[in-house]
């Protein structure tokens, strides 16, 4: 490419431009710095390209990067060498910009080099290839914007700088151009430079070719290069990343890698703190769901052992008897009996037993466990929210962030089928991830998006809001989503690894379905497997990832990328081409990204994905589109003086172009996208036309060759030589009936969208793909059936972008008719004919068409749809759409086709009147109509169409009086053109009746008309065709209205109308009796009164027309109209035209000119009467005189259809009764008389008047207008008006105006009889259904009106019925509301009617000055009232019926499709700002919950303040004991039920004895039946279900059921909190405790012991998470607090005596009595005392304490301390008896042990005492004779016993570990008796035997055996062992 300076011609031209010079200098000075030097707002690199002059400013200059040369300062007479502009080639001018600018550019060879020498401007620029160029005074680099925010782990540090890119270039001295070339040459660059152009101001710099150049002076700087011609390469993807910041797509592309390996690095977290509480609270849920699933089943076995409780077995009793026949007769009686199972009953029983056990014990206690694990995880998470929040959240504070994160990702990609877990933990991640969003940077955004794309399928439900991404118009927030983007697009790293535990193998997938199961295989169209089963499970969702793509906001990347404001505001005209240059650079970088994942999700799975990523492709074009053509408008519309281009417009051109096709390709390649569905939708409108050549080849050979290949295709002229191939056509056609129907279809609507564009300029590209379509869809026989319909919507598409394309297919269609067949209809019906603008020889075709092929044939057919598809109507400014002279030259020709094929055929007009309309392909192909038919209605239908009238021609000239024109009508007779027309005339036929009124002078000339043209008109109306009828007077008429006089007295015009009048209103049976009944099923358009009301529509549109200024006005129109209604025959009988006079009173109300119909009304209604003499005409109103009735043109007493003819007449009627004086007489009489009755009073007034015809009675006013009141429907405009006159009437008092005293109203006089009495209650009923009515709109309903008598003769089409109710504004109904209630207290108040009523003294509801009103009779009406809306609608209804008649029909104007233009430039900004807010609005951020603390601090009061301490406490355990007695009164509860359950169970059935009665008979003898059966009677026991019990089962199996339900239920979460609560104060204190043992700390300890033993409970017992809570808390403060305390051991003794079955076991082991050596006695004394059966158990547990080894060996106690505790022991002995019980055993064991211990001490100091205690309870037998044997092992007197020890022993020795190695000294070392302590034994001994002996009776009688015999062995052995001591010693 090269560029030159355009050739200055020699004449003055130099010197101008030296004196203009500083002006432009000055110009280009002041020149907003915007244009050269753009801020660099969007972030994106900035490359100047070409930069204008400008003057040095300090204010502007970038001391960095902003490079300033300076030349010298005079070169006005200095010259200068003038360098060629040649151009590099592309590897030496990238040398050469590597050395100096390190920006690479590719240009091609030059032409032609330097030839000329020329002098240097100062403004001239030495320019390098057409990206650089520098300029003398100012050279300014590109800035480069480092806007990226503070690198974190995951952010790309290593982007490119400024400098790195573009160092700075030296200062060029005096020959700066000079300089920088021989650096060039230096370098080895053997390229020519490329001299910049001058400044023009006419034209926008451009380069162009070169022409002539003078060679150089001097010398030559480049050798010649080889002429070649010039080819502009576009911009590569390398080069594109200059414009991009931060390196653009291949840092982005990089990025991906550095973000996966520090992922990967972080994300692995195996022994984390958090993971073991997560581990552990799994645990406890999985303990808890098995449980559930173990309780599940044992309920269900409790249902099948239910089952088997009863047992049925049949039986059956076999009957004998004899019958009367005496024959012996047998049958048989079956029933059932029941059996019940004990055994079933236990093993239910037990069943029942386990699972309460299950549900209250365990069940409970796993609940609880899970509940306090999840208390923990919280508290947890809770600590590290925040301590993240405390301090200034450096990056390194993030890290146990992370971590945590971390750590609950890796348990989604755990096989989990525990829902609640899993819920818990993302519910954690969303708590963690909001907080990481609020304060973490892109980085950590990076870091959630690796997470979740190594998650398991399923992730987007509940994790996309994860991805949070705000561009905020800043690079820092493009680079981010661009690099998340990248991220997304590129495959998943180290996903495998992560999900190691997810494999289908480990699973529950087998039993799941969906896609998220590991046993589903994907197939693609083919049916093949489309992905390895081994490694799919490790693939996402295809709505995960559509998930994650939605929360990229694409909305605010686009307003970025255009250049839009924060504020959205969008100014494309600001736009220069270095921002395009931008534009274009970031929209391919994101394209190759996106195509990037299209490759990467190349799956059948990931369709509709690929589908969304092609979609945002697809997008991302069409902004750029917009953006493009926005540009090319500014730059186009301003030019170069307002605009400086650094690149012309060609070359942003081709870059857009290439962005285009690139995109393009990516589609293409991939073929699971559906890509020509959204190659269909693609903006080819901005493209070139070598480019459109270029996609269209490329479209149509994607299938059949590499992409590669087509996206290197050479020129345009190549690749049209290569579409017009006929093989090329082939190979197309056949790729299309191989290829699937759906891309078919989709590629020939791409096909077609690329022509639609009405801005393509290229016919030739629109004709080749119009004719390309038709071939495909209606020649070719192996594609046609396929592509047919859709192809005939294509082309209608693209006819309309370009109607002239319908005159290609028409000729087209004239060469294939024959192939192509009747298909060729439905292609022109759906063709946009209103759109074309046919030509003369076109028309020609059609007509030969349609002459010379009859009506069966394709092209008589297909002429008829071509001409019915027309526009035959008008445009916008009221002009015909195609030519009149077209109107008429069709007229002629359908009249001769409709002579040549319907000459003498028995088709009237009636059938074409009745027909609907209906297109005539409808009425050929789909209604089985005749072509005769068809053709008729056909022929009708385009006649009505035409516009053949003058009037018609030029509607605005229409209500002029016919002149002679410039372009006059022909004649009929006279003109050659019209002989078809006169033929058909003189033949009869109605439709040359229709066009030689329509056409020529018959119509135009009201003579002529009168003479001729009513006769025609007759004939017409005669034939049935009253639609035409209606035409022709709608164009005949309004010029003639200013003479009406001459149609009034016409009487065959007259006579016409009524004609008209009488066939529109009968009914159309007939007309089926002359058709077949293929037509009959047709007429349903010919309904009563069609016509007529089509008619009436022509009326009002007259009436309205002639209102304007200029014209004849309404009041000719409605004088004319009802003269001829009035003509008619009894025209007030007649429906129809009491409907046409009600519509015309209905427009002279609207219109304010009812004195002219009145008027004509009131000469009538005097005629009718008799008056100028005219009896006869009374005589023969024979109708009229019916009951003496006055006649009326109101037939009966009111009208309830015609309500608008009913108020003129009326009011008519009141002006002949006001005229008479008949009122005023009748109403002095009945003043004068008060006795005298109206109709008294109405003789006396007649022959007082002398009257000749006086009305009677019930034609008077007042009660005319009361019967009008009734019968006006509530919803009529006019009913306040109506009872607004009759209340003038009724309320009237007319006393003062006769001379007579105000008396009253005189209303009430007129109402005496009863029938007149019956009326009044009638009309008061009538106001308050209206009142109700107008409250019911008033609120907006809509109501039917109420029934009224005349509703029935509504006829069925009723204009009521052929629209909707009209729905008015709900204020006017609620002020009628408040009228009609005004009237009824008006006529409800007899004072009115009775006396003078002074009207200021009423109150308020009755309105006094209305009422004043009323009573003075003022005329003025209440048109407040009036429903004007309602009349507008009505009006405005009925015109519409004239102008949908007028229009064209609705099958035509329902055509014209079109596809959606995406390139429309007038469009494109709204189009970019729709566009965007279509854009799917991602997930909010996971809302920043607030840091409430999981359990509340303990308050450190508490540690040292006992009260504080005990409050707490017992708010805490309070919880706990309440839930307890829940739960266990519910278990109770159920236990009682159950055992209710199972003593109903066997009372459920019983056998019941029942006595069953049977006839049995014979067969019969000898043909007799039987003549009597046998009754037998038998006793049986029969099952029978006892159904009292069967509910009582029921209901306690419901009940058990919800008590089961209630207790599965999760315990509250108070609980657990409270638990916790005192969980951590008791740690708190206990740790306080153990650094400072102080008494405060103590004391708190203490009595925290005892609050929470307070608690323990039988319930807190039974409760298991209760009673484990408060074992672990009384044992941790037990041992730091009692265990060891002296102080405490008396009060722990109290406390377990107290309640020594709950307590003993739980505080018994902090009894510590050795502690306490000064008061163990006390305590033992204690202990004893409280020794009973029942305390057994616990005695010995307290027992078992106390270590008296210990305290006699170490404490020493006096001797009367150890003679106090022997006492006790004794006592204690004494209290188990001679024999003790069982439960006894345990602690007189340990009592006998206790005694031998203190025996042992210090012997012999208790000897004689433990002798003592023993004989004296021995001799009353208190005493177990162990307690001697015990005595005398220790005396070694009997050995130690070496047998195997009782149970209870052995208790007694594992119990009492103190003691264990003293005892077992002691049986070692056995004590002798000394001789002193043997004699003093044997004394004592026989001395207490002789004083027992002699110290009662029975001993000195018996002796001392008898009370000593249980000892008599241990006895015998100690005097043996004694006596044997002295004989020894004697010995």
């Amino acid at each position: 490419m090269e560029a030159v300076r355009p050739k200055r011609t020699k004449t003055k031209s130099s010197g101008k431009s030296q004196k203009q010079k500083p002006t432009e200098e000055t110009k280009r000075a002041t020149a907003p710095s915007g244009v050269c030097d753009e801020p660099s707002t969007s972030g994106f690199t900035e490359i100047p390209l070409s930069l204008p002059y400008q003057e040095p400013e300090e204010e502007h200059k970038d001391p960095i990067e902003t490079l300033e040369t300076t030349a010298p300062s005079d070169l006005s007479t200095e010259k200068q060498p003038t360098y060629s502009s040649q151009a590099l080639s592309t590897s030496v001018l990238t040398e050469t910009l590597q050395s100096s600018l390190s920006l690479s550019t590719e240009t091609s060879q030059v032409t032609k080099h330097l030839t000329e020498k020329e002098e240097l401007n100062n403004s001239e620029v030495v320019t390098l290839g057409p990206e650089f160029k520098v300029a003398p005074h100012t050279t300014e680099l590109g800035k480069i914007t480092q806007s990226w925010n503070h690198p974190t782990q995951f952010e790309i540090a290593n982007a490119p700088s400024a400098s790195a890119l573009y160092p700075s270039l030296p200062t060029l001295e005096e020959d700066p151009v000079r300089q920088f070339i021989e650096e060039a040459v230096k370098n080895g660059a053997k390229g020519p430079a490329v001299l910049a152009l001058p400044e023009q101001e006419s034209s926008p710099l451009s380069l162009q070719p070169l022409e002539s150049v003078a060679e150089l002076s001097r010398s030559k700087l480049y050798p010649e290069l080889p002429k070649t011609a010039p080819e502009i390469q576009p911009f590569s993807l390398e080069q594109l990343s200059t414009w991009e910041p931060a390196g653009g797509l291949r840092a982005w592309l990089d990025g991906v890698e550095v973000c996966a390996a520090q992922f990967s690095a972080l994300a692995r977290q195996e022994n984390h703190e958090l993971t073991e509480l997560l581990q552990n609270y799994w645990r406890c849920r999985r303990q808890l769901t098995q449980s559930h699933t173990q309780l599940h089943t044992q309920s269900s076995d409790c249902k099948n052992t239910q089952n088997r409780l009863w047992t049925f077995r049949d039986e059956q009793l076999t009957l004998q008897g004899l019958c009367a026949d005496q024959s012996k007769v047998c049958g048989y009686h079956r029933f059932q009996q029941a059996d019940f199972s004990q055994s079933v009953l236990g093993e239910l029983r037990r069943q029942l037993e386990s699972r309460s056990e299950l549900l209250h014990q365990k069940v409970a206690l796993y609940a609880y466990t899970a509940l306090l694990s999840r208390l923990q995880v919280e508290s947890y998470l809770y600590h590290l929210l925040k301590d993240c929040s405390g301090n200034q959240m450096q990056p390194c504070s993030l890290q146990p962030l992370k971590e945590a994160i971390s750590v609950l990702f890796s348990f989604t990609r755990r096989v989990i089928d525990d829902a609640q877990f899993q819920a818990d933990i993302h519910h954690w991640l969303e708590r963690l991830v909001a907080v990481m969003q609020h304060v973490g940077g892109s980085g950590e955004h990076l870091y959630l998006l690796c997470h979740l794309l190594c998650c398991p399928a399923g992730v987007g439900k509940w994790a996309a809001p994860f991805i949070q991404i705000q561009v905020g118009g800043n690079t820092s927030g493009v680079h981010h989503f661009m690099q998340a983007l990248a991220i997304l697009m590129s495959p998943t790293r180290h996903r495998v690894e992560f999900l190691g535990h997810m494999k289908p193998c480990e699973s529950l997938s087998s039993t799941a379905s969906g896609p998220e199961s590991g046993n589903w295989t994907l197939v693609d169209e083919g049916g093949e497997e489309d992905e390895d089963p081994e490694s799919s499970w490790l693939l996402l969702c295809e709505e995960d990832l559509i998930s994650l793509l939605t929360q990229f906001p694409f909305q605010q990347l686009y307003s970025h990328m255009l250049g839009m404001s924060r504020e959205g505001a969008y100014e494309p005209q600001a736009c220069s081409s270095q921002k395009m240059m931008r534009v274009f650079a970031f929209a391919s970088s994101l394209i190759e990204i996106l195509a990037l994942g299209l490759q990467t999700y190349n799956r059948a799975r990931y369709r509709q994905l690929v589908k969304r990523i092609g979609h945002i492709i697809r997008m991302t074009v069409c902004y750029v589109s917009d953006h493009w053509a926005q540009y090319v408008s500014v730059c186009g519309a301003a030019g170069s003086s307002t605009h400086v281009h650094s690149l012309p417009l060609e070359k942003l051109q081709q870059e857009y172009d290439h962005l285009f096709l690139r995109a393009v390709l990516h589609v293409l390649r991939n073929k699971r996208l559906g890509i020509w569905l959204f190659m269909s939708e693609m903006p080819y409108g901005t493209l070139s036309s070598s480019m459109l050549w270029k996609v269209l080849y490329v479209m149509q050979c994607s299938e059949t060759a590499e992409l590669e290949t087509h996206s290197t295709a050479s020129d345009t002229h190549t690749c049209v030589q290569a579409l017009r191939d006929p093989e090329h056509q082939k190979r197309f056609e056949q790729w299309l009936c191989e290829v699937n129907s759906s891309d078919g279809i989709s590629l020939l609507t791409a096909l077609a969208h690329m022509a639609t564009p009405t801005q393509h300029s290229d016919s030739a590209f629109i004709t080749t793909i119009t004719l390309l379509i038709y071939q495909v869809s209606y020649v070719s026989v192996s594609t046609r059936e396929t592509y047919s319909k859709v192809g005939r919507e294509l082309l209608a598409a693209i006819a309309t972008a370009h109607p002239y394309v319908i005159s290609v297919l028409l000729e087209r269609l004239r060469e294939t008719i024959q192939a192509v067949g009747m298909v060729a209809l439905y292609l022109c019906k759906e063709l946009p004919l209103s759109l074309w603008q046919p030509q003369s020889e076109e028309i020609c075709v059609i007509g030969a068409w349609l002459l010379q092929h009859p009506l069966s044939a394709v092209e008589n057919r297909l002429a008829c749809v071509i001409l019915e598809g027309l526009n035959w109507g008008y445009t916008q400014d009221g002009s015909l759409a195609l030519s009149s002279s077209l109107h008429s030259e069709v007229a002629l020709l359908v009249a001769e086709a409709y002579q040549k094929y319907l000459t003498d055929k028995p088709y009237s007009g009636l059938i074409s009147e009745g027909i609907k309309q209906v297109s005539y392909l409808a009425s050929v192909l789909h209604l089985g109509v005749s072509p005769e038919a068809s053709f008729s209605q056909w022929a009708w239908q385009l006649l009505l169409r035409l516009k053949l009238h003058g009037n018609a021609q030029n509607p605005k000239g229409a209500w002029s009086v016919p002149a002679l024109s410039s372009n006059p009508p022909p004649e009929l007779t006279h003109s050659p053109s019209m002989h078809s027309v006169l033929r058909a005339v003189k033949s009869g036929i109605p439709i040359g009746c229709y066009l030689s009124i329509a056409m020529t002078t018959v119509g135009h000339s009201l003579e002529q008309f009168c003479t001729d043209g009513v006769g025609l008109l007759k004939s017409l109306i005669h034939s049935g065709h009253l639609k035409a009828a209606v035409h022709l007077l709608d164009n005949i008429l309004p010029p003639t209205y200013p003479l009406s006089f001459y149609l009034l007295n016409n009487s065959q015009f007259v006579s016409c109308i009524q004609l008209f009048l009488q066939y529109d209103s009968m009914c159309p049976q007939g007309v089926t009796q002359q058709v077949t009944h293929r037509v009959a099923p047709l007429l349903t358009g010919a309904t009563y009164g069609d016509n007529v009301r089509l008619l009436n529509s022509v009326i009002q549109s007259h009436v309205v027309e002639s209102s304007q200024a200029g014209r004849v006005g309404a009041a000719a129109v409605l004088e004319f109209w009802v003269g001829i209604l009035s003509q008619q025959n009894l025209w007030y009988r007649d429906k129809t035209v009491l409907f046409l006079m009600d519509q015309i009173c209905c427009a002279a109300f609207t219109h304010h000119q009812e004195d002219c119909v009145q008027k004509l009304l009131y000469q009538q209604h005097k005629n009718a009467l008799g008056y100028h003499g005219d009896r006869s005409l009374l005589s023969s109103l024979v109708g009229w005189i019916a009951g003496n009735a006055t006649p009326s043109f109101i037939e009966g007493q009111s009208l309830t259809s015609e309500v608008w003819l009913a108020w003129l007449v009326l009011n008519m009627e009141a002006v002949f009764e006001e005229d008479s004086q008949l009122r005023c007489c009748v109403e002095l009489e009945l003043l004068t008389e008060p006795n005298i009755s109206p109709e008294q009073a109405l003789k006396k007034a007649q022959q007082r008047l002398k009257l000749p015809v006086a009305p009677s009675l019930q034609r008077l006013q007042v009660y005319r207008w009361a019967c009008q009141a009734l019968a006006t429907p509530p919803d009529h405009p006019l009913l306040p008006l109506v009872w607004q006159k009759f209340l003038q009437l009724y309320l009237r008092q007319p006393g003062p105006e006769y001379g007579l005293a105000a008396a009253g109203c005189i209303g009430r006089r007129f109402f005496q009889t009863s029938s007149q009495v019956a009326l009044l209650k009638d009309l008061r009923q009538r106001i308050q259904a209206v009142s109700d009515f107008h409250h019911a709109a008033s609120q907006a309903l809509r109501v039917p009106p109420p029934h009224t008598p005349s509703s029935e003769s509504q006829g069925e089409g009723s204009p009521e019925k052929l629209h909707p109710h009209y729905l008015t504004s709900p204020q006017l109904h609620t002020e009628l509301v408040k009228l009609f209630g005004v009237f009824a207290v008006w006529l409800d108040d007899d004072t009115l009617q009775k006396q003078e009523v002074y009207l200021p003294t009423l109150p308020p509801e009755y309105e006094p000055h209305r009422l004043a009103q009323v009573m003075q009779r003022q005329e003025e009406l209440w048109l407040e009232y009036v429903d004007q809306e309602r009349l507008q609608y009505d009006v405005k209804e009925i015109l519409s019926l004239w102008e949908k008649v007028q229009n064209e029909p609705t099958f035509l104007q329902a055509q014209n499709p079109s596809f959606t233009d995406y390139t429309d430039i007038s469009n494109a900004r709204e189009r970019i700002l729709s566009n965007l807010q279509k854009h799917p609005v991602p997930h909010p951020a996971p809302e920043l919950q607030h840091q409430k603390a999981a359990v509340a601090e303990v308050p450190s009061i508490c540690l040292t303040d006992s009260k504080a301490a005990t409050d707490m406490l017992q708010k805490d355990l309070s919880v706990l004991q309440d839930q307890a007695r829940i739960a266990v009164a519910r278990e109770a509860q159920q236990v009682a039920m159950e055992q209710e359950l199972l003593e109903s169970l066997p009372l459920l059935y019983k056998n019941r004895q029942e006595q069953v009665s049977m006839a049995l008979e014979c067969k019969g003898k000898g043909g007799q039946p039987c003549q009597g059966p046998a009754n037998i009677t038998v006793t049986c026991e029969r099952v029978q279900r006892q159904e009292a019990v069967q509910t009582q089962i029921t209901s306690l199996r419901r009940d058990i059921k919800k008590l089961q339900t209630d207790a599965m239920a999760p315990p509250p979460q108070s609980l657990a909190q409270a638990a916790v609560h005192t969980e951590n104060f008791i740690t708190a204190l206990v740790n306080i405790y153990k650094v400072q043992k102080s008494p405060a700390v103590q004391h708190v300890g203490v009595s925290a012991f005892y609050q929470v033993v307070s608690f323990v409970c039988e319930d807190t017992l039974r409760h298991p998470p209760t009673r484990q809570y408060l074992s672990s808390c009384v044992e941790i403060l037990g041992q730091v607090f009692i265990q060891g305390n002296a102080e405490e051991c008396g009060r722990v003794l109290k406390t377990i005596l107290e309640q020594r079955r709950l307590l003993c076991p739980l505080i018994s082991p902090f009894f510590t009595p050795n502690a306490a050596p000064d008061q163990l006695v006390f305590l033992y004394q204690d202990v004893v005392t409280s020794l009973t059966i029942e305390s057994a158990d616990v005695i010995f547990m307290l027992l078992t304490k106390f270590d008296l080894t210990q305290w006699l060996n170490e404490v020493h106690p006096a001797f009367s301390e150890r003679t106090r505790l022997l006492e006790l022991i004794h006592g204690a002995l004494c209290v188990c008896g001679r024999e003790p019980e069982f439960e006894l055993l345990t602690p007189f064991f340990l009592f006998t042990k206790h005694w031998s211990w203190l025996l042992r001490h210090n012997f012999p100091d208790h000897y004689s005492d433990c002798l003592r205690l023993l004989t004296t309870s021995s001799s009353n037998q208190l005493l177990s004779p162990e307690c001697w044997k015990v005595t005398l092992r220790v005396l070694g007197i009997l050995p130690p016993t070496r047998s195997i020890k009782s149970k209870v022993e052995q208790a007694i020795s594992t119990s009492d570990v103190p003691s264990r190695g003293s005892s077992a000294s002691l049986y070692r070392s056995p004590i002798s008796l000394s001789p002193q302590q043997v004699d003093e034994t044997v004394d004592w001994l026989s001395d207490y035997f002789l004083r027992s002996r002699v110290s009662k009776s029975d001993l000195r009688n018996f002796g001392l055996y008898s009370a000593w015999t249980p000892y008599v062995s241990e006895v015998f052995s100690f005097w043996q062992h004694l006596i044997g001591c002295l004989n020894q010693r004697a010995g």
